[in-house]
């Protein structure tokens, strides 16, 4: 199973077609992949927005339950994963600036694109450690890490970039 990044795991919430396409996994035993650090970005997300408007506290609960219940598996930041993340990290300290020569258009400060493009490379770490690939709707951002991670491990396989899951609504 893929490990879905933070562009594509934000889609998850209550009666979406991708929380259903969630469930129907989970169920057969094979649940998709969360890396901690997109948790760590949609808890973030949801409780920064939660003290001006409730929705997105029930949202926190909510979330929190549908991880308790292991909908979906995280895994885990291991050690090995943090070293990688430095060495990408040091290769490509700011992110991609935009794809095919066109420059990224982003709503976010620079320093929240920043902080966004380290737990990008950290989620690119665990999944490749993980031998698993990564679904995203920003892949720009992955390629450029799959090409660092082939850089630095010629002989290893690479980072596969898939697009996120196609689901429609019910």
């Amino acid at each position: 199973m893929a490990v879905w990044d933070t562009s594509v795991a934000s889609g998850l919430h209550p009666d979406s077609p991708l929380y259903e396409l969630a469930s129907e996994a989970a169920l057969a035993q094979e649940p998709f992949r969360l890396a901690a650090p997109t948790v760590h970005e949609i808890a973030f997300g949801l409780q920064r927005r939660a003290e001006a408007d409730a929705r997105f506290a029930t949202l926190f609960r909510w979330f929190t339950d549908l991880l308790d219940a292991g909908v979906v598996e995280v895994l885990p930041l291991s050690w090995e994963a943090a070293l990688l993340a430095g060495r990408l990290r040091a290769s490509r300290p700011t992110p991609p600036t935009g794809g095919r020569g066109r420059k990224r258009r982003s709503r976010d400060p620079k320093p929240e694109r920043r902080v966004a493009w380290i737990a990008d490379i950290q989620i690119a770490a665990t999944a490749w450690l993980a031998g698993e690939d990564v679904c995203t709707a920003d892949r720009d951002h992955f390629e450029v890490l799959s090409d660092a991670i082939a850089g630095l491990f010629p002989d290893e396989g690479r980072l596969k970039v898939l697009p996120a899951p196609q689901v429609s609504a019910v």
